[in-house]
């Protein structure tokens, strides 16, 4: 039986960054030294709790099934809290869990104040953040602004003309042709595919929706919405939780000159009524943004000054450095998607090492980077670079320097399902008909958690979840793995999730040692916390390396974690200069 932690998260006090690039500037408090390929920080700070845990995506529809309706719950996500003590996981993001009518799967919020009754009541998730905390876990929530349902009371009241709500939204009034139909006043296009408009009898107009026609978009340049939506991040700031992760933050603002085409993106392989056809410089990365973000950070700090303990704002935003790096300045952490955007199965060590590098090189001072492998829109990590590389890719992630999120079950090496056009549930999916669907659909990657080798593994009691297990889920499971004799990948994520607690992983610094078309390594710590030689392989190659070159300057180590089990000789004092890493294999080696 796991041991209950009781333990509550400690008051922390942020505190700042500084950079060395050669030379030694001091900037607020840590040192990064780019120019020589080393990203340092300081050792000696006290760093807020976001800075030092491993956050993991719970999808909640997918995670845990209490009462046996095929969907998970709230109630399911407390009973497993036990779970993330085992793995040392300290901070949980979830995904929607609001008033919906499910268009989208709870990304279509008719209340943002209450919890819709298919995941529980608002009184389970009291319990799930004061059950969380007494275990040392933080509780993240999506907070999603961009849009509402249009079953949200504030849209129903814009159709009406209701005085304050009328333009809550972006309206607009149609076009006429020569032949007498209607036409939109442009043509933006829907994430989800389709034009992005869509008319109304009751005002007899068009209105704007970025995504579903079911998900109006809120017209952020009326005061009256940013004070509602600052009033909904109070309500759940009140109730305890930690920290939000803004959905779609890109789409926030549209240009006020409604005659704009969006101009061809000259993609040939989109078709015309796909949204990447287009470019989307009117509907895209507004700078309006970025102050409605400080407005945010603004009520956070509220809540901050009050009991000395941080809140976490971090924001999805699909955009270079040079764009998303701009959200440090007005208090929020932009999510970095370079490690699936720019990482395909033939990028090895050189490949990876420069969009690392990417990152880290673009971070302006009292920056503290990101990393994330995938989520609930993207394929899993098994799907996109293959079984065999799926430990080598969590080692990656769970050393590096910066904020690591892990998405459900990706500690296991859970792979994607395969649903027929005639069972997708996903609405993106569903909008590009049967011929693209697959390409678009994003059930694959939301199966339901794979717990034990039970019926449903162990997900839920209903002979019909809302997505099927995996077949897959009789050996690869939780209690299988936990179990297993040899390492499994939840052991070797274990492992590597309590090695972060070395302050050479909080808080050291990164330095390339052997990096080609194969290898990635790097060393972590100082020689004052202890140093550690990560050396893995992404290539499809074995390759045989010396690492005692500089910076490692020795030729022994111990050998602490693998990527496989330990024998007996790994276990002692080994030679770095002819150390041999198969295909997805990785080491880790104390020097």
């Amino acid at each position: 039986m796991e041991e209950k932690v009781t333990t509550k998260p400690k008051a922390d006090k942020p505190r700042g960054f500084y950079c060395l690039l050669t030379a030694a500037v001091v900037v607020s408090g840590i040192a990064v030294f780019v120019g020589l390929s080393e990203h340092k920080t300081s050792s000696s700070l006290e760093l807020p709790w976001w800075k030092t845990t491993i956050i993991y995506q719970v999808y909640p529809r997918s995670f845990k099934d209490s009462d046996g309706d095929g969907i998970g719950d709230i109630k399911g996500i407390i009973s497993k809290l036990d779970y993330f003590v085992y793995l040392n996981i300290k901070a949980l993001w979830l995904s929607p869990f609001y008033k919906s009518p499910m268009a989208d799967f709870g990304y279509d919020i008719s209340n943002h104040t209450d919890v819709d009754s298919i995941f529980g009541s608002l009184e389970d998730v009291d319990q799930l953040i004061e059950e969380a905390h007494a275990r040392g876990i933080r509780i993240i929530i999506d907070f999603v602004p961009n849009h509402t349902s249009d079953k949200h009371v504030w849209f129903e009241k814009s159709l009406q003309n209701d005085d304050k709500y009328k333009d809550y939204y972006i309206w607009a009034d149609d076009i006429v042709t020569s032949g007498g139909s209607r036409k939109p006043p442009n043509n933006w296009l829907s994430v989800f595919s389709g034009s992005a408009w869509t008319w109304n009898e009751n005002r007899s107009q068009f209105y704007y929706h970025a995504f579903l026609t079911k998900q109006p978009d809120l017209n952020f340049r009326n005061t009256d919405v940013i004070d509602d939506m600052k009033g909904v991040l109070r309500f759940w700031l009140e109730r305890g939780v930690d920290g939000i992760r803004v959905d779609a933050l890109q789409k926030l603002f549209e240009v006020t000159d409604l005659s704009l085409n969006e101009p061809p993106s000259n993609a040939k392989e989109y078709h015309e009524h796909q949204y990447n056809y287009l470019n989307h410089p009117y509907t895209e990365s507004l700078p309006e943004t970025f102050e409605v973000v400080t407005r945010w950070k603004d009520v956070m700090n509220e809540f901050e000054n009050k009991d000395g303990i941080s809140r976490f704002m971090v924001i999805e935003t699909y955009e270079q450095p040079s764009q998303r790096n701009i959200y440090y300045d007005h208090g929020a952490v932009p999510y970095n998607f370079d490690l699936i955007m720019d990482v395909t199965s033939e990028c090895g060590g050189l490949c990876i090492r420069d969009v690392l590098e990417k990152e880290y090189s673009n971070l302006p001072p009292g920056a503290w980077p990101t990393f994330v492998l995938g989520n609930h829109d993207r394929n899993r990590v098994s799907k996109k670079f293959g079984l065999e590389f799926v430990n080598v890719y969590n080692m990656l992630l769970l050393t590096l320097w910066g904020t690591p999120t892990t998405y459900y079950g990706e500690e296991l090496g859970m792979e994607e399902i395969q649903v027929s056009f005639e069972d997708t549930q996903d609405p993106q999916g569903l909008k590009q008909g049967k011929e693209y669907y697959a390409e678009f659909s994003r059930d694959p990657c939301r199966s339901p958690m794979q717990w034990t080798s039970s019926v449903q593994s162990g997900f839920s009691t209903s002979p019909t979840p809302w997505l099927p297990v995996h077949g897959h889920y009789r050996t690869v499971n939780v209690e299988v793995q936990k179990n297993s004799k040899s390492l499994s990948p939840l052991q070797l994520y274990r492992k590597l999730a309590f090695l972060r607690e070395h302050p050479s992983f909080q808080t050291g610094s990164l330095q390339y040692v052997v990096v080609n078309k194969n290898i990635l390594s790097y060393v972590r710590g100082s020689d004052g916390e202890g140093r550690f030689l990560v050396a893995m392989n992404f290539g499809h190659k074995t390759s045989t390396d010396n690492y005692s070159i500089h910076p490692v300057n020795t030729e022994k180590g111990t050998v602490v974690v693998t990527t496989s089990s330990l024998n007996s000789e790994e276990k002692n004092t080994r030679s770095l200069k002819d150390i041999s890493l198969l295909p997805g294999s990785g080491i880790i080696i104390k020097l």
